[in-house]
């Protein structure tokens, strides 16, 4: 399931996904934090909503299974699944959210009490869900190509945070495989597969190294990872003010997340892979 903006006078819903623990903020209704984890000694857990603005604001809340992929062309994003089965870890039917409608004052604030209740003999692992909050605000104009032509506009707000429930002895790691790199013009790409390992995501970043024939790293980036599922994935960096020649790239995984509290991210053994390739 993709999320995207169309134009204004064709669709009344703006959709956009967060995965990252400082607050949302979209329009006036926000959310924090946008990364819950609980787990089997700790079965509640509490976000605040909110809105900044200064009209009231409608929010519904509710609990839905998805989790991060990327799609054919190593994109990533939020995949939901409407019926998981029992094959998928979701956890979305059996944590619940309390209230599940709230109205917002302007600059007020509202605390929702996520319960877990998982069935007996769970087997141990990590289970996922996604807490998605929808805020209806007020009736806005949209002016169209034509300035004489009007059209009201419910805007529909959407934030999604993910919900992660542990149980158990959990494990994770990636592995890294078929790195491929290629510059062309002033970007370089790089392709990854990566594989889960473990019972549980891998959350981490990605460092990337540009390093010349002497050895001397002449450019780096870094990124947020997550690994839920097997997945293709594209990295894309501005490749400005370097100058031709053959280089190696050197990808880096590492089980490290500064958006994250240190004590949520599993440990997991470094990986690295590198690749050669040509600027210019």
């Amino acid at each position: 399931m993709r999320h995207r903006f169309t134009p204004a006078l064709r669709i009344a819903a703006s959709t956009i996904l967060l995965a990252v623990l400082a607050p949302a903020i979209i329009e006036a209704i926000y959310v924090a934090p946008t990364a819950v984890f609980m787990d089997d000694r700790s079965a509640s857990a509490q976000v605040t909503i909110g809105n900044s603005g200064d009209t009231p604001e409608e929010a519904t809340v509710e609990l839905r299974f998805g989790f991060p992929d990327v799609d054919s062309a190593g994109t990533p994003f939020v995949r939901m699944v409407d019926d998981p089965g029992s094959d998928l870890p979701s956890a979305a039917e059996w944590i619940r959210a309390f209230p599940q409608r709230v109205r917002l004052e302007p600059k007020s604030q509202q605390v929702v009490r996520l319960l877990a209740r998982p069935p007996e003999n769970l087997p141990d692992g990590e289970y996922w869900s996604r807490l998605i909050i929808t805020g209806r605000g007020a009736s806005i104009s949209v002016a169209g190509a034509d300035s004489v032509v009007r059209a009201g506009v419910n805007l529909v707000i959407r934030l999604v945070a993910s919900v992660t429930y542990r149980k158990g002895k959990v494990s994770t790691g990636v592995g890294l495989r078929d790195l491929s790199a290629e510059a062309e013009g002033d970007s370089l790409t790089l392709w990854a597969h990566m594989d889960r390992q473990g019972n549980a995501a891998f959350l981490g970043s990605a460092d990337v190294e540009l390093v010349n024939g002497g050895g001397s790293t002449v450019r780096s980036w870094a990124t947020a990872l997550s690994v839920y599922v097997p997945m293709r994935r594209r990295f894309s960096f501005p490749l400005d003010s370097i100058a031709p020649g053959d280089y190696l790239v050197r990808l880096r995984l590492r089980a490290v997340r500064p958006d994250l509290p240190a004590d949520r991210v599993l440990p997991a053994p470094t990986v690295t892979d590198s690749v050669a390739v040509r600027v210019g």
